[in-house]
Parts: C-alpha cells; sequence; structure tokens
C-alpha cells in the first residue's frame, strides 16, 4: 500500500489511520503492563496479608498462654487466700480454747508480727498480680497499634496506587480525542 493518492500527494488518512493503530498499540501494551503491575501489587498485598496473619495467630497464642498463666497465678493466690483464712480462724479459735483453759497464749506482739508478715505477702501477691494486668494491658496496646499500623499502611498503599493510577490514566491519550482533534 503506498502512502500517495493517485494525484501524487501524501495520503494523510493512512498516515492518521497507521498513527492511530501504533498508538491504540502502545495504548494495549501500557493497559497491560499497568495490568501487570496491578496484579503483582495484589499478590504481594496477598502475601503480606498472609504474613501478618500469621503474625497475629502467634500473637494470639501468646496472649492466649499468657492469659493462662495469669488465671493459674490468680487461682493460686485465691487459694494461699483461702489456706490464709482458715489458718487465721485456727489461730483465733487455738487462742480461744487456750485463754479457757488458763493457759498462756503467743503474745500480742508476735501476733501482730505474724500478722504483719502476712500483710506483706498479701501485698507482694497483690503486686504480682498489678504486674501481670499491667503485662496484658501493654500486649493490648501493642496489638491495637499493630493493627493500626497495619491499617495505615493499607491506606498509604490504596492511596498511592490509586494515586499512581490516576496519573497513568491522564499520561496516556485517548485515541478517539485525537481522532476527533485531527479533523
Amino acid at each position: 500500500m503506498s502512502n500517495e493518492s493517485s494525484d501524487g500527494a501524501p495520503d494523510t488518512a493512512a498516515q492518521q489511520s497507521a498513527e492511530q493503530e501504533r498508538r491504540l498499540g502502545e495504548r494495549e501494551k501500557e493497559s497491560e503492563h499497568r495490568e501487570r503491575q496491578a496484579d503483582e501489587r495484589e499478590r504481594l498485598a496477598d502475601r503480606r496479608d498472609e504474613a501478618a496473619d500469621r503474625r497475629e495467630h502467634l500473637a494470639d497464642v501468646r496472649e492466649g498462654a499468657a492469659d493462662l498463666r495469669e488465671r493459674r497465678a490468680d487461682d493460686r493466690e485465691a487459694a494461699a487466700d483461702r489456706r490464709e483464712a482458715a489458718l487465721d480462724a485456727q489461730e483465733q479459735q487455738a487462742d480461744r480454747r487456750s485463754h479457757a483453759v488458763g493457759e498462756r497464749t503467743v503474745g500480742h506482739r508476735q501476733r501482730s508480727s505474724e500478722a504483719i508478715d502476712r500483710a506483706q505477702d498479701l501485698i507482694a501477691a497483690s503486686q504480682d498480680q498489678l504486674q501481670r494486668a499491667d503485662a496484658a494491658l501493654r500486649r493490648a496496646e501493642a496489638r491495637d497499634e499493630f493493627e493500626q499500623r497495619a491499617v495505615d499502611q493499607e491506606v498509604a498503599v490504596s492511596e498511592r496506587r490509586k494515586r499512581h493510577d490516576t496519573e497513568t490514566s491522564r499520561d496516556v491519550p485517548d485515541p478517539s480525542e485525537q481522532g476527533q482533534a485531527g479533523e
């Protein structure tokens, strides 16, 4: 096919058609390239999601183990409190019997010292419980921060992708618009 008309003048319609076909081919290649990039971004996002899910599962397992340890410690403390209360009741009953028969009982100072020791043990147990509760709170806050960072990252990636796609679509001219401009 010649680019000249029958009178020897250049055939601009054929040139325009060939140019439009070339642009259309370039646009299709660019579109395919963007689609492959989008597919790759999606695969990477899926892998990131899977990794985040694995990390979250591991964190849940660790938190479950920590919760179990806390419940066991709380159960031990409750059992110790019950034993302590039972011992206190036994001591009081033994003191009343001793007084009733006129026996000498343990002195007030010694009882006070024992009571102070028990109170300090209770304080230490309460402090341990407080530390466990504080650790659970820190874990929960860390999990919340991790989740918020993941959401923020996904939003940022989505916004960048949207901006990139918008910019790319503006850069590639529409062949139908170019055909109308040349008329």
